[in-house]
């Protein structure tokens, strides 16, 4: 066997959990949930393979595409845009300085009598 490692939404890794572990003693349960995992994948790999590739195996890959779903990286885009909306509406603090002058120091303002 080898370890795999994936990323699944919290809701559903607790149900997978729950389902595994109140199921475990009935005959049609999992003891772990590797074999839960394993036997859920081998179930729909083989219905892909049925489906799209008459029932036999696709040919191997050597590299898989990495990042984010289409719909990952439109909600991602969503998000950030959403949070550059709300920073831009902030308020500043009111003790925040004002930036000096363009090509300024808050030394050489203070020494020419301005306020730093």
């Amino acid at each position: 066997m080898k370890s795999a490692s994936f990323s699944l939404p919290p809701s559903l890794l607790g149900r997978m959990r729950a389902a595994q572990h109140h199921t475990q003693l009935k005959p049609d349960g999992f003891h772990n949930l590797s074999e839960l995992v394993r036997e859920s994948i081998e179930e729909t790999v083989e219905y892909l393979e049925k489906t799209y590739n008459r029932g036999r195996p696709f040919p191997a890959v050597e590299k898989l595409r990495t990042g984010p779903s289409p719909t990952g990286a439109a909600r991602g885009a969503q998000v950030r845009a959403r949070n550059r909306r709300k920073a831009a509406e902030a308020p500043l603090p009111e003790h925040a300085e004002q930036a000096p002058e363009r090509g300024q120091s808050s030394a050489r303002k203070e020494k020419e009598g301005g306020s730093a």
